[in-house]
């Protein structure tokens, strides 16, 4: 009698603590999935209780105990704390819960994938609202006007969830990185960040009835780029040039890199353009805005000719800070001095925080930057 009354406490303890994490699930209509690290093995913490969901061979673990997870690449799956898995793992903590990955906490799940050529992906698997609050500390400053971050926020919840479409038969929908958005996870909340998401919560930019495909970066230079001219095909006609002067008091906005010549003809041989003693660097067209859109380098050799979007990849985007530079000659160096960072392509965060400070509305930002779209809330 006492075994069967222990066996029935154990299951009531079991599906009381899956009742509780199931409700920390969340619609699957705004989760976003975040590709935030790849490793060979991690460490994760949880401090209210976790599910381990085997996705491969479609069984579960759970426990409402803190726990540590160590966590590794087994053959042929994943291994937790000693405990064979398939290469599908999901990690579910308790409701409000948060799961800390090398000691940075995250909300939603987590799930991680063995991967052969990386190892072990880590995705996160949040609500979007949720996903915001670790986005707009990274991309902008808590401490700018609050009508500015809420314009960030409208922009970063609208690209977050145009690519949760256009990716969605991918693993995830985006990475941590300026590939995409910045994503610290919960550490980079704040207050003042967390009111703007919530002030803006399911409002997006739309085009033609759909989610708009939308770009922003961090200093025009007093113009912004014709998105044709970054990355080709149709464009569409919220993103073209447009004059930007709210951006000019922010740092970098003019800037100057000097680079020797044969640290150039080094970058440029690693990605398949060979060239042996330049001659000269100089620009040879022009975008609508005035940016570089092609090169011509003339070197012991010959000629060669790169688009100004590549050259600033090869060389590096915080030396080359965008295409809006020209070139003179220095001592066996060459040195490029310009205005803005970043591609140019729609919203200027710094222009962005300059209009608020002068009395403009998210709306109007958004407005003047995306001209044409229109402002809705979706559920």
């Amino acid at each position: 009698m006492k075994l069967k009354l222990y066996i029935i406490f154990c299951l009531f303890i079991f599906f009381s603590g899956l009742l509780a994490l199931s409700s920390a699930e969340g619609s699957g209509a705004n989760l976003i999935r975040v590709a935030i690290k790849t490793s060979s093995n991690l460490e994760i913490q949880v401090k209210e209780g976790v599910r381990i969901i085997d996705n491969t061979n479609n069984r579960s673990f759970a426990t409402k105990v803190p726990i540590q997870l160590n966590i590794k690449i087994s053959n042929p799956g994943i291994s937790i704390n000693s405990r064979e898995f398939g290469s599908n793992v999901k990690i579910k903590p308790a409701e409000n819960s948060l799961i800390k990955i090398d000691k940075k906490g995250y909300r939603g799940s987590i799930e991680i994938l063995r991967d052969d050529k990386v190892g072990l992906l880590v995705i996160n698997e949040l609500d979007v609202e949720e996903y915001l609050k670790g986005v707009l500390n990274e991309e902008i400053s808590a401490k700018w006007h609050p009508e500015a971050i809420k314009a960030q926020a409208v922009v970063a919840r609208t690209y977050a969830l145009y690519q949760k479409e256009n990716r969605k038969d991918n693993p995830y929908h985006m990475e941590a990185t300026t590939t995409d958005q910045v994503y610290g996870g919960a550490r980079r909340e704040d207050e003042r960040t967390n009111k703007a998401a919530k002030d803006t919560q399911g409002i997006v930019l739309t085009y033609e009835g759909k989610l708009a495909k939308v770009f922003y970066h961090s200093i025009s230079g007093g113009i912004t780029e014709d998105v044709t001219d970054v990355w080709g095909g149709e464009g569409n006609n919220y993103l073209k040039s447009k004059k930007c002067d709210f951006d000019k008091d922010a740092p970098n906005y003019q800037w100057e890199t000097e680079i020797d010549a044969v640290d150039l003809e080094m970058l440029l041989s690693r990605n398949g353009i060979k060239v042996d003693g330049i001659l000269s660097i100089e620009p040879v067209s022009f975008t609508s805005s005035r940016r570089v859109s092609e090169l011509q380098i003339r070197h012991k050799n010959g000629i060669e000719k790169i688009s100004g979007v590549n050259f600033r990849k090869i060389i590096g985007y915080e030396t080359i800070r965008s295409t809006l530079f020209r070139i003179k000659e220095g001592e066996g160096s060459f040195i490029f001095y310009g205005k803005g960072s970043g591609h140019g392509v729609g919203l200027c965060q710094w222009g962005a925080k300059g209009m608020a400070e002068k009395g403009y509305s998210y709306i109007d930002i958004l407005k003047y930057y995306y001209p044409g779209i229109e402002i809705k809330r979706i559920k």
